[in-house]
């Protein structure tokens, strides 16, 4: 068999545009920091392709290029990327075994071949094919590391299809299908420097990397009833120039514990998102947001920047354990074509087990309650009915020890009431006070401080005044179960007019009566003495 060393001006050209157009070369992003692509230089051969070696193609997977100076990887490799490498990708490469590339006629075609934007998934069942080609047993190079890298090694002589054949969720704009040769024409005109054949190709696809992140807005309203606001900031990726948006839906399946469920707020940069590059839809507690042809459009032009989008609702209960759990997740896909669908896909608005796309971190708020027992001071078996109290925040909420906390602030609001009343048995309920949440210092917190303060005793006992008034308790994750309480609070009965004692007040009055009557006898006695005198005289 006759070996080819040269190879046409149409072969040339087809490599070059692989190589530029497929992401074989010039991926740059976001990253700031220089992330070096590792790998050994290839060492290039002369002269006629030789058939009895392998090679190899190896993978530098880093996501999408942004910048208007982009940083150009070379076939033979390596190079210095700022990007920051994808892993967890893995590449297929399918040899087209209808081409002989000791045949010039096979040269020629591949000269001609566009790849189509479906190659890795035309065939039955969704595997790769190629019009009018056939193609082999696909070769699964490893997993990409950390910094994107991964070799597909012992390659014969021949042209691949690659295929990207595996990625984690956060990937959501995937490189596209390329043809390569192995070897490699590594020629001024394919973008190379060596002017040799390469058996070892590196290679640089791209991809647009998505992740969301859910937190949670510091709770300022402490009672039930309260509005609990979600921010989920999801990345906008660099997509490839010549592909769209196909959709970028954030959904949200609300805790049922909390009503009224609503999307408060999109933005960018701080700024709102113009309302008709989206729609929002809430159905029960599932959220949706999802972006239209035009907000599609825009999203392209703001690479690398993030929505953020922003979930309430009302907390209406703690439920068994006081715990409500959130997740959010984001979906998106992307076309090659320069233009989004005209009537994009939306999201299901029937709630599904499981929402489509990527997860979000899970987010927690954590909520408890008061019991008071309110019992005369003579007898703490004994409730009191009627007792009315008030709840307010602590100066220091999360001090180790409550039992000193002084109150701040105006009473709280719970569940639409302020004041909260003793029942027949003497309990006091107060359903539910914010204590802690995943987001927001100290994370997760057991208890939260509280002080209770007593403004009405029931008829007949003495209202505790000033600092006498005021309970500190500890709220802690979740309800009370029955017969436990956050404080017990005693009443004192009010003080009446004295009794009649037996023989006592009438001797005491007896008494009182005669030293009157003798100081009125003695008083006469005085007087008449004078007048005598004044007569005489």
């Amino acid at each position: 068999m006759k070996q080819h060393g040269t190879v046409s001006r149409g072969h040339r050209a087809l490599v070059a545009a692989a190589a530029v157009g497929l992401g074989l070369v010039s991926v740059l992003g976001t990253g700031g920091t220089a992330i070096a692509a590792p790998g050994a230089s290839s060492v290039p051969s002369y002269g006629n392709i030789d058939f009895t070696k392998t090679g190899s193609l190896i993978i530098h997977k880093h996501v999408n290029q942004t910048a208007t100076d982009p940083v150009t990887g070379t076939p033979a490799g390596p190079d210095t990327l700022t990007t920051p490498g994808v892993a967890g990708v893995q590449f297929t490469a399918y040899p087209i075994s209808s081409l002989d590339l000791s045949q010039q006629s096979s040269w020629t075609t591949l000269s001609t071949f566009t790849v189509p934007s479906d190659a890795c998934t035309a065939g039955a069942g969704g595997t790769a094919a190629l019009p009018g080609q056939t193609l082999g047993t696909g070769i699964a190079a490893p997993l990409t590391d950390a910094d994107g890298l991964a070799t597909a090694s012992n390659l014969p002589v021949a042209a691949y299809l690659v295929c990207e054949t595996q990625s984690p969720s956060t990937v959501v704009d995937k490189a596209q299908p390329f043809v390569v040769t192995i070897p490699f024409p590594d020629t001024t005109a394919n973008q190379g420097t060596t002017q040799g054949w390469l058996y070892d190709v590196n290679v640089y696809p791209k991809n647009g990397v998505a992740n969301i992140k859910k937190t949670v807005t510091g709770q300022t309203d402490l009672g039930l009833g309260s509005t609990a606001s979600f921010p989920v900031t999801t990345d906008i990726p660099a997509i490839a120039p010549n592909a769209s948006f196909d959709h970028y839906w954030v959904t949200d399946p609300v805790d049922s514990r909390l009503a009224n469920v609503a999307v408060a707020s999109v933005t960018v940069d701080g700024a709102a998102v113009d309302p008709s590059y989206y729609t929002s839809v809430v159905t029960g507690n599932y959220a949706t947001v999802s972006f239209t042809n035009a907000g599609l459009s825009w999203l392209k032009t703001q690479p690398n920047k993030q929505v953020v989008t922003t979930f309430t609702g009302t907390v209406t209960g703690l439920g068994a354990d006081g715990v409500i759990n959130n997740t959010a997740y984001l979906d998106i896909s992307t076309n090659v074509s320069p233009t989004p669908p005209t009537n994009p896909p939306t999201p299901p608005t029937e709630p599904p087990t499981t929402p489509p796309g990527t997860p979000s971190n899970q987010v927690t708020t954590n909520w408890g309650d008061v019991k008071l027992d309110k019992v005369d001071s003579g007898d703490s078996t004994t409730g009191l009915k009627g007792a009315t109290f008030q709840v307010f925040a602590a100066q220091n909420p999360y001090a180790a020890d409550c039992s000193t906390a002084q109150a701040t602030g105006s009473p709280i609001a719970v569940s639409g009431s302020s004041t909260f009343t003793s029942d027949d048995s003497g309990l006091v309920s107060i359903a539910g006070l914010f204590v802690s949440d995943s987001e927001n210092a100290p994370q997760n917190a057991a208890q939260r401080c509280y002080v209770v303060q007593e403004i009405q005793a029931p008829a007949g006992y003495v209202t505790p005044q000033g600092n006498a008034s005021y309970t500190p308790v500890a709220v802690r994750i979740g309800s009370l179960a029955s017969g436990t309480y956050s404080a017990t609070i005693k009443n004192e009965k009010e003080l009446v007019p004295g009794l009649p004692l037996t023989g006592g007040q009438g001797t005491v009055l007896a008494s009182i009566l005669g030293g009157l009557l003798i100081a009125g006898g003695a008083g006469g006695a005085a007087i008449s003495r004078r007048r005598k005198q004044e007569q005489g005289a």
